[in-house]
């Protein structure tokens, strides 16, 4: 697998997200944001989406519910090639 899906919500545990990952049949790992990383991608609105690639480059920046299921499949499509 080629990304992993980071959860930066500080009020949702990992065992949400692994929950919210295998109830969606999602095949990605999943893990929880260590302290910091909103600012170290000056990320301002917490429900905002943000795809970095392999080189650490912001591919995707976008606000929360803006998208559909189609549309997040390609970021992810993007990302894993």
């Amino acid at each position: 697998m080629s990304f992993i899906a980071i959860g930066i919500d500080p009020y949702e545990k990992l065992d949400d997200l692994v929950a919210y990952k295998k109830a969606q049949g999602y095949p990605w790992p999943v893990a929880v944001a260590p302290a910091g990383i909103l600012p170290a991608y000056d990320i301002t609105i917490q429900a905002t989406k943000v795809a970095v690639n392999r080189q650490g480059v912001i591919t995707f920046r976008e606000g929360y519910g803006v998208m559909g299921e189609d549309a997040w499949r390609n970021v992810f499509e993007d990302l894993s090639s």
